[in-house]
C-alpha cells in the first residue's frame, strides 16, 4: 500500500508519466577488481549489500511478484486504456487540505477537463492508520457521489460523467479497471458497495464476480478488489489468474508462481475458465551448523557492519530445483556460499530471505549469518 497509495496520489495530483525505482529487482555482478554495490565509499550515507540490489521491488530480485505488483497493475491497465482521456485532465485540490496529523478527514482531489473526470482518494497514511469515514459525501462541483462509508487503508480513484461507448457515466462508486470491446471492466472498493449510474438510467448495483451487466450495448464487468489484481491484458486479450499472476512466455500463458494454476479468458462475453497442470516438486532446506569455517573470502568483511560481529556458518542443502527457499532466521547480514562463490546476500529487515532452490541445486552451498544487534534501523 506504501507503494500503491503514492502512484495513485501523484496520478490524483498530476503526474501523466509514472515510473519506478526499483520495479524489478536485480543481482549486482561481481567485477574483476571491484564490486558494482554502492557503499560508503561513494559519499552515500548507506551500504547496500554486495549482490543484491532488490529494494522490495514489485518484481523481485529473483522474479517473485509481489503484493504492490498487483495493486499497481490495475492502476496501469487503466492508463493503458484512459490515459488519453486522463492526461490532459487538470489536476484540482480540495477546498480543504487534510493535514498529515488529521487521522479522521478524507484525503481526494479531482482530474479534470471541466466536464468528465476521475477523482482520486487517498484513505492510507504509511505507519498510521486512518479512521473509517461515515458518509463520506464527494461533490465534484458538477457530480455528487452518494453518501460513502470509506474504510481506512483504502485508496481508489471513481470516474465521473465518463464516456462509455453509446453511454454516459455520471459516477461510479468502483474503480475503472480497462475495456476489451463493447465491456467494461471495474474493481470493487473494499467497503463499498459498487453502483453505476448511467445517464438517463436507473442506477446499476451489481454483485462483485466475473459476470457481465448488460445495458444498452454495452457490458460491466465488476470484479472483487483481489480478483482485479489478478488481471492481465496478453496479446490474446484479457486474462484473470485465479490467485496467481499471468504472463505471455512464447505465445503460451504462464504464470509466476510454480506448479499447476487455472485462470480464466474473457472471450467477449463471458470469461471462460481454463487448467493448466505442470509437475512441481518444492523444495526442502536442510541446514547443518558448521563448528569452524570451511574456507575465507575477501567480502566476509561486508558481514561487521558497524564494528566486528559474531558468524554463524550452515551448510546448505536442497532437495530440487524447484520453488524457493525461506531463511528465516534473524541476523544483521547473511550470505550464501556456493563452491566458494559468493552467490547471494541480503541484508535483514524483519522478513524471511527467500532464495530460489535453482540457485543452490547441485553446488556445495554455504550460509553466513552475521549477529544481529539493535543498531540499525528496522521498521516492525
Amino acid at each position: 500500500m506504501d507503494v500503491y497509495a503514492l502512484v495513485l496520489c501523484k496520478l490524483g495530483a498530476g503526474n501523466n508519466l509514472p515510473g519506478y525505482y526499483m520495479y524489478h529487482g536485480g543481482t549486482n555482478k561481481l567485477g574483476a577488481f571491484s564490486t558494482l554495490n554502492e557503499t560508503r565509499e561513494s559519499g552515500y550515507p548507506n551500504d547496500y549489500p554486495i549482490l543484491s540490489y532488490d529494494f522490495q521491488a514489485p518484481l523481485s530480485e529473483y522474479g517473485e511478484a509481489r503484493g504492490q505488483y498487483g495493486l499497481l497493475n490495475m492502476l496501469h491497465l487503466s492508463l493503458q486504456d484512459f490515459g488519453e482521456l486522463l492526461a490532459p485532465m487538470e489536476a484540482v485540490e480540495a477546498k480543504q487540505l487534510v493535514p498529515p496529523q488529521d487521522f479522521s478527514s478524507l484525503r481526494y482531489a479531482l482530474r479534470t477537463d471541466g466536464e468528465k473526470g476521475f477523482v482520486f482518494v487517498n484513505h492510507y497514511q504509511r505507519r498510521f492508520p486512518l479512521e473509517d469515514v461515515e458518509d463520506a459525501v464527494i461533490d465534484t462541483g458538477s457530480v455528487s457521489f452518494p453518501p460513502l462509508r470509506i474504510q481506512g487503508e483504502t485508496a481508489f480513484f471513481l470516474p465521473c460523467n465518463l464516456p462509455l461507448g453509446g453511454e454516459r457515466l455520471t459516477w461510479a462508486t468502483a474503480q475503472l479497471l480497462c475495456t476489451e470491446g463493447n465491456t467494461y471492466f471495474f474493481a470493487a472498493i473494499p467497503g463499498i458497495s459498487p453502483q453505476y449510474a448511467l445517464e438517463g438510467r436507473a442506477v446499476l448495483s451489481p454483485e462483485p464476480g466475473l459476470a457481465p451487466v448488460s445495458v444498452g450495448d454495452i457490458q460491466l464487468v465488476t470484479l472483487t478488489w483481489e480478483q482485479a489484481q489478478y488481471l492481465r491484458r496478453l496479446s490474446g486479450g484479457l486474462y484473470l489468474g485465479t490467485g496467481c499472476n499471468l504472463y505471455e512466455e512464447n505465445g503460451r500463458v504462464s504464470c509466476v508462481e510454480a506448479g499447476s494454476f487455472s485462470y480464466f479468458h474473457w472471450t467477449g462475453k463471458a470469461f471462460e475458465r481454463h487448467q493448466v497442470e505442470r509437475p512441481f516438486r518444492p523444495a526442502a532446506l536442510t541446514l547443518e551448523p558448521l563448528k569452524t569455517p570451511p574456507f575465507s573470502s575477501p567480502y566476509l568483511s561486508e558481514l561487521s557492519l558497524g564494528g566486528e560481529r559474531s558468524l554463524s556458518w550452515y551448510r546448505l542443502s536442497v532437495s530440487t530445483d524447484q520453488g524457493f527457499v525461506e531463511i528465516s532466521a534473524p541476523c544483521d547480514v547473511g550470505q550464501i556460499y556456493g563452491d566458494g562463490q559468493l552467490i547471494a546476500d541480503n541484508f535483514y529487515y524483519g522478513a524471511p530471505w527467500r532464495v530460489p532452490a535453482r540457485l543452490l541445486y547441485g553446488r556445495e552451498c554455504c550460509l553466513v549469518l552475521s549477529e544481529l544487534r539493535d543498531d540499525f534501523y528496522r521498521e516492525f
